[in-house]
């Protein structure tokens, strides 16, 4: 395959420390730049990858990114187990209120599965 552009390459490296699929980032990079990609291409610039061959400037460049995803993932409400806890219950009472007792049961199971698999049939 031939050298691929260093906007390209910066791009696959996003992509992965946001917790993109090899074979996502190559339709993104499809996408975003008209060039196909195997997802065995992208792996090359996966630094969990057993095929990593990339320099280590992209390494830095991944952890750099991944830790400014996380950052402002973390800034969402709904990533907060508490937040969605407090949602499913807001929506389970309002079934409840509603009678709608099988809206209700299923907003039990997810909120059982949300606190650790809590739920058995």
């Amino acid at each position: 395959m031939r050298r691929l552009p260093e906007a390209v390459k910066r791009r696959i490296v996003e992509h992965l420390a946001c917790y993109q699929s090899h074979a996502e980032v190559a339709a993104l990079i499809l996408e975003e730049f008209g060039l196909i990609l195997t997802p065995r291409h992208v792996r090359v610039y996966d630094p969990h990858s057993f095929q990593f061959a990339a320099s280590y400037q992209w390494v830095e460049h991944h952890c750099a990114v991944r830790e400014r995803f996380r950052s402002e993932i973390g800034s969402i409400a709904i990533y907060h187990k508490a937040v969605r806890l407090q949602r499913l219950e807001d929506l389970f009472l309002r079934a409840a209120e509603k009678g709608d007792g099988r809206q209700a049961a299923k907003l039990l199971e997810q909120a059982a599965k949300e606190v650790g698999n809590y739920f058995e049939r």
